[in-house]
C-alpha cells in the first residue's frame, strides 16, 4: 500500500511538474529560428505582431496593411505591432529569430 502511495505520489508530481513547465514556456515562449536560402520566403500570421531579429543575412518584410515594406539586414531588429500576414523574402541566406507579441 505504501508503494502505491508513492507512485501515485510521484505521478501526481510528475504531472505538475509538466504543467509548471507548460506555463513557463507560454510565458516566455523560446523564439522560433527560421532559416531562409537566398530567394526562399516565409510568411505567418501574428494575430499580436511579432518581433523578427535578423541574426544573418537580409530579408525583405511586408506586413498586410503597412504601405511600406522594409529590408532588414543584421544584426537589426524589426518589430511590429500590426496584425494579421507577415511575409518575408530572404535577399541573401538569413537567419531570423521570430517572437510574438502577446495580448
Amino acid at each position: 500500500m505504501f508503494t502505491h502511495g508513492t507512485e501515485s505520489g510521484s505521478g501526481t508530481f510528475a504531472r505538475l511538474a509538466q504543467g509548471v513547465a507548460a506555463l513557463r514556456t507560454h510565458a516566455h515562449p523560446q523564439p522560433e529560428v527560421v532559416d531562409l536560402a537566398p530567394g526562399a520566403t516565409w510568411s505567418l500570421d501574428a494575430p499580436h505582431g511579432l518581433a523578427l531579429t535578423c541574426e544573418r543575412g537580409s530579408v525583405w518584410i511586408t506586413v498586410e496593411g503597412d504601405p511600406e515594406d522594409h529590408v532588414v539586414a543584421a544584426p537589426a531588429v524589426f518589430a511590429s505591432p500590426a496584425r494579421g500576414r507577415f511575409a518575408v523574402l530572404a535577399l541573401s541566406p538569413a537567419r531570423l529569430l521570430v517572437e510574438h507579441a502577446h495580448g
